[in-house]
């Protein structure tokens, strides 16, 4: 008896409909594709609960015949290729022949259409049922084609328990509304959610006017245009200038002939082209159109269509990087002038003065030209008795040749590590305080360690049983954030409330601050809304409970007060406040690394500094 059988067509086209239709939002991006290919000029989006309940979608396209409108229930039936080798002069989005059937498989789902040029108004109205075709009959329409989505995976429930909370696919689906309408700023969009508007965006004659529309007048100040062609290659767009740096990658837009797509080597040469003038762990905003020529990309590599294949990936990954160089370059202000006000810019300068031939002329500087603000540097005896036998007169710590004992041939005491505090020495290029403890020599990232203690403090008072206090601020201010910020605004809005803040809504798209919690009085406040909602942007919404929710909320304002807040690198200190520095950081339970994970102190312990001098 024969073990293998054929599938049911229902059954294979659930199954295949999971690689198009992963969540409302892979629904949307099939039916935008297809109203862009349709040569719509304006696209309204309707979606209620996440796009779990309703998904509608209504463009001013082409249309169809009534002949054409059941063809497109049929799977692999498309009006955008004839044979494989239309494939490599790909003008349009879509060319599978996949998207309709497979929502139409997974939901129940209406499709009206008029198709343009038509004599008359009257066009078609089909519904489907889990795939199946139930009705089909004539219905007077204006021109173009609207899509009705209702009851994503009502046939398939292990789909539909794996979607997440609604705010988080609304999430989704506004970035699937604007990764379009950037790319396609002459036409309109119109995105609304529960009834409520949610992007609306008007066509524009330019890139530059869509992203100030979308992003707001100070992201567009803050970049630089791009355009640089070779070899056949065109890139074009906009980067963000170096100091306008963000936690995560979620203002990158990369488009390939106008497709959004995903691509690590892409991204790899954005991030060589930023090496030198942003941290590691930073992401700049960039929105940067490919053009190549369609037979040199390979765009059927998955049915989503986001990932792509280049037959010359080497002369695209260089003009990437070329491309964004040479705009950075050609700014007005040099680069040297830009990295001015860059971490690590001064630090390194300095460094170079400070090594060859001017290191022992420099020397004394190093620790001591910013130690006149304050009190004379104490010696380590008096200022810790603890260590009163562990120095020299001179104030210097000793060692032994056997490098296991100390200067009275005891051995070292086993200690609790950094216990005491360590004592300041003074301030290495007004970037890292130079101390010692029994232990040995270290050195403490001046910015990192007060974002520690801002960090800690600014934790234990929202998790404080009392009601966090506010500061209200003398004049209110307002706050325009794009869409996708809205979206995210709109979810935390109560819990930002209840944290110490004052906020509320003044329009669609702006927020007006009237307080700010009393522990972030000192803080921009309008700075300190947009960090938190950029922290919200760069991770990953999971499901989670209330507690858990408010939680990361609070985690999340911690972090992008104290990163704003925190004594910033190439600042000098004076000798009292590098030891209250200290001393705040090492009552933290975690005085080892900042709330982003970067270490705070690096020792060089007893042991390493004898090796070092070929003492033991």
């Amino acid at each position: 008896m024969a073990k293998v059988r054929l599938l049911p067509d229902i059954l294979a086209h659930k199954i295949a409909a999971g690689e198009v239709v992963e969540r409302p939002a892979s629904v949307l991006k099939e039916l935008l594709e297809n109203s862009l290919d349709s040569e719509a000029r304006r696209i309204v989006v309707e979606a209620e609960e996440g796009g779990k309940r309703l998904i509608v979608v209504r463009d001013d396209g082409m249309g169809m015949s009534s002949e054409d409108a059941r063809l497109a229930f049929q799977h692999h039936a498309t009006s955008k290729i004839q044979s494989f080798e239309d494939l490599s002069h790909l003008q349009t989005l879509g060319f599978r022949g996949e998207a309709l059937p497979s929502i139409a498989s997974v939901s129940r789902l209406r499709l009206r259409t008029v198709e343009r040029g038509s004599s008359t108004l009257l066009g078609s109205e089909l519904e489907s049922e889990g795939g199946e075709l139930k009705e089909v009959k004539e219905i007077a329409w204006p021109t173009g084609t609207e899509v009705r989505v209702e009851d994503l995976f009502f046939n398939v429930p292990v789909r539909r328990e794996f979607l997440k909370r609604t705010s988080t696919e609304l999430g989704h689906l506004s970035r699937q509304v604007m990764n379009c309408a950037i790319a396609y700023p002459h036409v309109a969009f119109d995105f609304q959610h529960n009834g409520r508007s949610v992007v609306e965006a008007t066509a524009v004659e330019s890139l530059e006017d869509r992203i100030h529309q979308v992003f707001g007048k100070s992201f567009l100040e803050n970049l630089v245009q791009v355009d640089y062609k070779k070899n056949g290659i065109a890139l074009s767009g906009f980067v963000s200038l170096p100091h306008e740096q963000r936690t995560s990658s979620r203002s990158q837009f990369l488009y390939v002939n106008r497709r959004m797509v995903r691509d690590r080597m892409l991204t790899h040469a954005i991030r060589l082209a930023y090496q030198d003038l942003i941290p590691s762990n930073s992401y700049p905003a960039v929105i940067l159109f490919l053009e190549v020529d369609p037979e040199q990309v390979d765009v059927n590599v998955h049915p989503c269509k986001t990932e792509i294949r280049f037959r010359h990936s080497n002369s695209v990954h260089q003009a990437i990087r070329h491309g964004i160089e040479e705009a950075l370059l050609g700014e007005r202000k040099s680069l040297s002038h830009l990295a001015r006000d860059l971490p690590g810019s001064d630090l390194q300068a300095q460094s170079r003065a400070y090594s060859g031939h001017g290191m022992a002329n420099n020397a004394a500087t190093v620790f001591q030209r910013h130690s006149l603000q304050g009190n004379p540097l104490p010696t380590l005896g008096n200022s810790h008795p603890t260590l009163n036998g562990f120095v020299h007169e001179n104030g210097l710590p000793s060692y032994s040749p056997s490098g296991a004992q100390d200067v009275h041939g005891e051995d070292i005491p086993e200690t609790d590590y950094l216990d005491p505090v360590p004592v300041v020495l003074g301030q290495f290029v007004e970037s890292f305080v130079v101390s010692v403890d029994r232990e040995g020599v270290l050195l403490v990232d001046q910015h990192v360690a007060h974002e520690r203690i801002l960090y800690d403090q600014a934790l234990r008072q929202m998790e404080s049983p009392r009601p966090c206090a506010t500061q209200r601020l003398l004049i209110p201010l307002t706050q325009e954030l794009n869409f996708h910020q809205r979206a995210i605004c709109e979810q935390i809005l109560d819990l930002l409330n209840a944290n110490g803040f004052e906020v509320e809504w003044f329009g669609e798209q702006t927020l007006v601050i009237k307080g700010v919690p009393s522990f972030a009085r000192e803080c921009d406040a309008q700075l300190l809304i947009e960090g938190i909602l950029d922290e919200l942007t760069s991770q990953n919404q999971e499901e989670v409970d209330e507690n858990d929710r408010m939680k990361r909320l609070r985690q999340k304002i911690a972090i992008s007060l104290s990163c704003r807040a925190a004594i910033k690198i190439n600042t000098p200190l004076s000798q009292e406040k590098m030891q209250w520095l200290l001393d705040e950081l090492f009552r933290c339970d975690n005085p080892f690394t900042c709330p982003h994970g970067r270490p705070i102190v690096l020792r060089m312990g007893i042991e390493e500094v004898l090796r070092g001098f070929k003492r033991i």
